[in-house]
C-alpha cells in the first residue's frame, strides 16, 4: 500500500484551503470594519459628552442621526455598509 493521496484528494484539498483563505479574508474585512466603527461610536460619544454644549444643535443632530446608522450597521456583516456609515459619521463629526 502506498498511502499517498490520489490526485482528485489533493485538488479537493487545495479547493478547500483556497475557500477557506477566501471566507477567512471576508472575516477579517468584516472585524476590521466593525473595529473601525466601534471605535469612532466611541469616540463621538466621549466627544458629545465633553463638547456637546459647544456644537449647534443642527450638527449635533446630524452627528446623532449618523452614530445611530452607524450603531445599526455595527450589528450586520456587511462591509460596505459599516464602512459607509463609519464615513458619514466622521464627515458629520467634523463640521
Amino acid at each position: 500500500a502506498s498511502g499517498g493521496l490520489s490526485e482528485a484528494e489533493i485538488q479537493k484539498m487545495v479547493k478547500d484551503a483556497e475557500a477557506n483563505a477566501a471566507d477567512d479574508k471576508k472575516r477579517r474585512e468584516v472585524v476590521e470594519a466593525k473595529n473601525q466603527g466601534e471605535s469612532l461610536v466611541h469616540s463621538t460619544e466621549k466627544s458629545l459628552k465633553d463638547y456637546g454644549d459647544k456644537v449647534s444643535a443642527a450638527d449635533k443632530g446630524a452627528i446623532e442621526t449618523a452614530l445611530e446608522a452607524l450603531r445599526t450597521a455595527l450589528t450586520g456583516e456587511d462591509v460596505e455598509a459599516i464602512q459607509a456609515r463609519t464615513n458619514e459619521l466622521m464627515q458629520a463629526s467634523m463640521k
